[in-house]
């Protein structure tokens, strides 16, 4: 699933095709991934510019010349698709431009979704959403973390807690961290969860700065005993201990029991 650094990459590619240039006409091709009414869609995007991006999270936002909000979420596998001649295959909503080329929102399983409204903080409200996990600072995530007695995984993945950490960088920060995933939050410290938030800030940035190309990761990043890059290595970079997985709060999570003691 697209996390922070995936849609903060989808952003600025939106912003170096598609910005300031005025749509000619919307085409849904599968109307299960569009949430409001059809017409308003085109209603504040058809005729009308886009504007404006802003992403808090896992959310793309775009504000148009209608003054109105469209909201993309990319789901498990969407992303956008400038284009002239060479249509994606699984472009479900096409923004047909003025200038001759398309933008594509290509969302091979149908999990994404695209919606409208009246401004980015209505949106930010009705979905719960905490500030940026990018921007935040100490004393919010403080804020928003404490009183909780939950494991510490789920807790952040919690997008009322810290908006745009999903789960490969929940398991990037709690072995940076080496703090159990299972860990109840309420047994943790202050400096706990002071290096918590300190890694996640460090890995948020790095992932931003690299285009949230993975492979381009430090070596010692967890993210490569996933499977997921070239390297796909085994071992943990800080104490040699083979990498396991299990299931916390239902996800997939990859842990070095050297590390990370319960």
């Amino acid at each position: 699933m697209p996390e922070l650094p995936e849609v903060e990459r989808f952003r600025q590619y939106f912003e170096g095709t598609a910005l300031h240039q005025k749509v000619a006409q919307v085409e849904i091709a599968d109307a299960k991934v569009v949430s409001c009414d059809p017409a308003d869609l085109k209603a504040i995007t058809e005729k009308h510019t886009f504007d404006k991006t802003e992403r808090i999270g896992k959310y793309l936002f775009i504000t148009t010349s209608a003054q109105k909000v469209l909201m993309i979420h990319f789901g498990m596998s969407g992303s956008l698709k400038y284009y002239r001649d060479d249509p994606p295959r699984f472009g479900r909503v096409i923004f047909h431009l003025d200038n001759g080329f398309h933008l594509a929102f290509d969302c091979p399983r149908k999990f994404g979704r695209i919606d409208v409204g009246d401004s980015v903080k209505d949106f930010q409200t009705k979905k719960k959403l905490s500030t940026d996990a990018y921007k935040m600072e100490w004393e919010e995530f403080d804020k928003n973390i404490s009183g909780r007695t939950g494991m510490i995984k789920p807790l952040l993945l919690n997008q009322k807690i810290t908006a745009g950490v999903g789960n490969w960088i929940a398991d990037e920060i709690l072995h940076q961290a080496q703090i159990h995933p299972e860990a109840r939050a309420n047994h943790l410290t202050k400096d706990d969860y002071q290096r918590i938030f300190q890694k996640m800030k460090d890995i948020l940035h790095t992932a931003v700065s690299l285009e949230a190309n993975y492979n381009e990761y430090p070596d010692n990043y967890f993210i490569h005993r996933r499977g997921w890059t070239e390297l796909n290595l085994k071992e943990c970079a800080q104490c040699d201990a083979e990498v396991t997985h299990m299931k916390v709060g239902g996800r997939a999570t990859y842990i070095c029991e050297g590390c990370q003691k319960k």
